[in-house]
C-alpha cells in the first residue's frame, strides 16, 4: 500500500512538472508570436500610411455630400484627419532613418493621440459606410502599432487632444505643441503642392464652364495665382528662417488671399475634383492659421 501511494505521488509530481513545462513553452511561444521584426513593422507603417490617405479621401467625399459641407465643423474634421496623415508620415520617415523602435515612441504616441480625437469624431457623427469601414481598418492597424510600442489603444483616456480651436484668439507664434520644425516644413510643402493642384483643377473647371473667356474667369485665375505666389513665398522664407514667429506676416498674407478664394468658391458651384481639392487645401491652411495664432480661412478679419 505504501509503495502504491509513493508511486501515485511520484506520478502526480511528474504530471505537474510536465504541465508546468508545457505552460512555460506555450507562454514562450505566445511571447514570440508578439515580437515583430523590423520588416514587419515597416510593412505595418506602410499600411497605416496608405490607409490614412484612403480614409482621408473617404472622409472628404462623405463631408462634401453632408450638411457639414462648407462649415467650420467640416474644416475642423478635415484638419484632424490631415494631422493624422502628417503624424503617420512623420513616423514612417523617422523609422526609415532610425531602426530603434524605442526612440520613435514619441511619434507613435502623437499618432495615437490624434487618432483618438478622430475616433471621437467618428463616434459622434454619421459618415458614409465607406468612410466608416475605412476607419475601422485603419484603427485596427493603429492598435497593432500601440501594442508594438507598449502604448494604450486608440480611444484610451490617457490621450488628450490639446490643439487650440479656431475660435480661440491666440497671439503666440507656436500654438500646437508637438509640431517639430520638420512637421511644419512638411505642412508647408503639402500646402504648396495642393495649391498648385487646386489652381490646375480650377483652370480646367473654368475652361469647361460658361465663365470661359470672361472677366470673372480672369478674376478667379488671378486670385488662385496670388495664393500660389503667397504659399511659395512662405515656403521659401521658412527655409531661410527657422523662427516661425518671424514668418507670421507671410502666413497672414496666405490666409487673407485664401479667404478671397474661399468666397469665390462659395459663389460658384464647381463640384467634383475642384471642390474636393479646395476642401483639403483649406483644412491645411487652417492648421497653418493655428500654428501662427491667426484666424481661420473665412474670418471677417480678412475681409
Amino acid at each position: 500500500m505504501k509503495n502504491n501511494m509513493t508511486k501515485l505521488f511520484a506520478g502526480l509530481a511528474a504530471f505537474i512538472i510536465i504541465a508546468a513545462l508545457a505552460d512555460t513553452n506555450y507562454a514562450q511561444r505566445k511571447v514570440r508570436r508578439t515580437v515583430y521584426s523590423q520588416q514587419q513593422v515597416e510593412q505595418l507603417l506602410e499600411r497605416i500610411e496608405e490607409q490614412s490617405d484612403a480614409f482621408s479621401n473617404q472622409i472628404n467625399k462623405s463631408l462634401d455630400k453632408s450638411r457639414l459641407d462648407g462649415t467650420m465643423s467640416e474644416d475642423n474634421i478635415t484638419a484632424r484627419v490631415s494631422e493624422l496623415e502628417s503624424a503617420t508620415d512623420e513616423l514612417r520617415r523617422e523609422y526609415d532613418h532610425n531602426d530603434s523602435r524605442g526612440e520613435n515612441r514619441p511619434e507613435a504616441r502623437v499618432i495615437l493621440n490624434t487618432a483618438t480625437e478622430v475616433n471621437r469624431i467618428m463616434n459622434i457623427r454619421n459618415f458614409s459606410r465607406q468612410a466608416e469601414n475605412s476607419w475601422v481598418r485603419l484603427r485596427m492597424e493603429l492598435n497593432t502599432l500601440a501594442r508594438i510600442y507598449g502604448l494604450p489603444a486608440v480611444g484610451a483616456k490617457s490621450y488628450k487632444f490639446t490643439a487650440v480651436q479656431n475660435t480661440v484668439p491666440v497671439r503666440r507664434p507656436m500654438i500646437i505643441r508637438g509640431y517639430s520644425q520638420q512637421q511644419v516644413e512638411d505642412l508647408l510643402e503639402r500646402i504648396e503642392e495642393r495649391t498648385d493642384a487646386f489652381s490646375n483643377q480650377l483652370n480646367k473647371s473654368l475652361d469647361k464652364s460658361r465663365l470661359d473667356g470672361t472677366k470673372t474667369e480672369d478674376n478667379f485665375a488671378a486670385r488662385a495665382s496670388e495664393l500660389e505666389s503667397a504659399t511659395d513665398e512662405l515656403r521659401r522664407e521658412f527655409d531661410h528662417n527657422d523662427s516661425r514667429g518671424e514668418n507670421r506676416p507671410e502666413a497672414e498674407k496666405i490666409l487673407i488671399t485664401a479667404t478671397t478664394v474661399d468666397r469665390l468658391m462659395r459663389s460658384r458651384n464647381f463640384g467634383g475634383q475642384t471642390e474636393s481639392t479646395w476642401t483639403t487645401l483649406r483644412a491645411e491652411l487652417n492648421i497653418l492659421a493655428r500654428l501662427y495664432g491667426l484666424q481661420a480661412v473665412g474670418s471677417k478679419n480678412y475681409r
